[in-house]
Parts: structure tokens; sequence; C-alpha cells
């Protein structure tokens, strides 16, 4: 039975959370009643603080899924009763599970408050993104990509590239790939700008369909070839809460950075026992970076904000 405590740490987290419903909710009584499992209430705001994190619904939508909610509202409580008359409530695990629950709850509570202070960029700022990066808004491009990723050490990178410089067909470099017995894999997929690297958009941008190059990793040598392109820009009104979204997430994560390590420069913080080696590491932490650089450095920001963008604004 313990080894299912993960499950029963949801289960206690998620019955110790307050829901709170929106201006009209509340006025509702705080005794609002969807349903009652044994004699315990279920009210409308658990109802609410779980369809709050669903995200925007038509009302259709929304009743669907609320029923939904209830009937594992239901279920979730059922368990509960359970596992109180089976007194699993007194169990040294389950109250360390709660209790670290409770921790994450409240350290998120604040870094959500500290998160909600960040302001939107200015029309002014989002202008300057907005002209500084055509590649992912007025020269935005769908690309069909063809990729051998070839498995080779490092020293054999330069035998690969002058063996494969003056081809110009993606499948007779997979030829010359097998005569000279290197291992690689094919890959072929579809990509927006907003999905590739930025270092890997920056290269594909200029590049007319059917060209190819080469791109290093730590692990391989990929053979790229565009197989095709499609023109699809973003106009300025579109692009606009994008940018803004973007823009507002990373000033999120800048005051979180801020916060944490202003709060770790006043603190006493000790390491002791197998940890004690830990107090020789860095207390402070780096602003987050992006993994794919783009070059041309967002100047509005240029002091706050990091010079890179991961993956172009995918995932916003």
């Amino acid at each position: 039975m313990l080894k299912n405590l993960p499950v029963l740490s949801v289960l206690f987290m998620s019955l110790t959370l307050v829901a709170c419903g929106d201006k009209g909710e509340a006025k509702k009584s705080d005794t609002q009643v969807v349903a009652k499992v044994n004699g315990d209430e279920i009210s409308i705001h658990q109802v609410n603080l779980q369809l709050g994190r669903a995200g925007k619904m038509d009302e259709a939508q929304s009743k669907a899924v609320s029923q939904q909610i209830v009937s594992k509202l239901v279920d979730q409580q059922l368990l509960k009763q359970k596992a109180l008359e089976d007194k699993l409530d007194r169990d040294p695990r389950v109250l360390q599970i709660i209790e670290a629950s409770k921790s994450e709850i409240l350290a998120q509570a604040y870094l959500e408050k500290v998160s909600s202070k960040a302001k939107k960029p200015s029309a002014a700022e989002i202008d300057t993104f907005y002209t500084e990066h055509p590649e992912l808004f007025e020269k935005r491009r769908v690309f069909r990509l063809q990729e051998l990723v070839v498995q080779a050490a490092p020293e054999k990178f330069a035998e690969i590239e002058a063996g494969v410089k003056d081809i110009k067909n993606i499948n007779e470099v997979a030829l010359w790939l097998k005569e000279h017995q290197f291992q690689f894999t094919p890959n072929s997929n579809v990509r927006t700008a907003e999905q590739l690297p930025g270092n890997l958009l920056k290269v594909l941008q200029p590049l007319a369909d059917g060209e190819m190059f080469l791109l290093k990793t730590d692990r391989s040598l990929n053979v790229v070839h565009l197989a095709a392109s499609q023109s699809q820009p973003v106009a300025r009104d579109k692009a606009t809460p994008i940018i803004e979204q973007y823009f507002l997430n990373l000033n999120k994560t800048n005051l979180i950075t801020e916060e944490v390590k202003g709060l770790k420069a006043k603190a006493k913080i000790e390491y002791v026992g197998a940890f004690a080696e830990m107090a020789k590491l860095p207390t402070t932490q780096e602003k987050p970076t992006a993994t794919a650089p783009v070059e041309a450095e967002d100047k509005a920001h240029k002091d706050k904000t990091p010079s890179t963008i991961d993956k172009g604004l995918s995932g916003l």
C-alpha cells in the first residue's frame, strides 16, 4: 500500500487546497455544494479551482469538464474517507509527504506573488523585437527538412566534411556514407521558424530550397537538406500578443531569479554531513539563458534579459 504514496501525496495535496472562484463566485456562500459523499460536502469552489486550470472553454465544454471534475472529486473524497478510516493520516511517511506538499505549495504561491509584478513590454519594445527578428515574423517560413545524423567521433568530422562537400544530393550523401562505413540515421520533418533553435534558424533562413549544410554536435555530424519551404509571414498585429507574452514570461523569470538570489544572499545556509561540500559551490544563480544563440540582441532589453531565444517563441 505504501508503495503508492506518491499517488496519495497528490490526493492529500489536492484535498488541502482552498479553491478560489472569480468575483462572481466569491459572492456565493462558502457552503454551496455540488455533491455530498457520505455526508462530506464538495463545494463549487473546489470545482472552480480545477476548472481554472483547464484554460479557456466555451459554455458546452465548461459544463462537460465540470461534470468530469465533480466525478473525480467524488472518487477522491471516497478514497480520502477510506484513507482516514485506515488511519493513513497518522502514518509517518504520509505525514512527511503532506508536509512536503505544503512546502511546495507555499513556495510556489510566493513565486506566483513575485512574478505577478512583472511588467508587460512597451509598444516600442515590441516594435524593436518584431523588426530585429524578421525570421520569426515578416520573413517567417515553414521548412521541410531531411537529415542524416552521422554517428562519428569528432576526429572523423573533417573526413566526412571533405567527402560530402561537393555532393549536392542527399541520397548521394547517404551512398557515400555507406561506402565509407559511417553509421547514420535518416530523419524527415516539417518545422515552422519558431519551432527551430535560434542557431539552426539563422543558418536555414538565407538558404534556398534544395541546399544542404552540415551541423556539428558533441556526438554527431548532421547533414541537413532543405527539401522545400513555404513563406508564412506573421503580421505586426498578430505578432503583438505573442511577443508580449514572450517578454512577460521572460520578465517573470528574471524577477523570480533575482528574488531567489536575494533571499540566498541574506540567508544563513549550512550544509552538513554528506552534503557539507556543497558549501563550496557558488551560492548565486546565473540568470537563465537559452541554448540556441541569436546574434541580433534585443537592444531594448540587453541590460536585463538574455540575448538568446531558445526555439524561437515556441511553447508560448
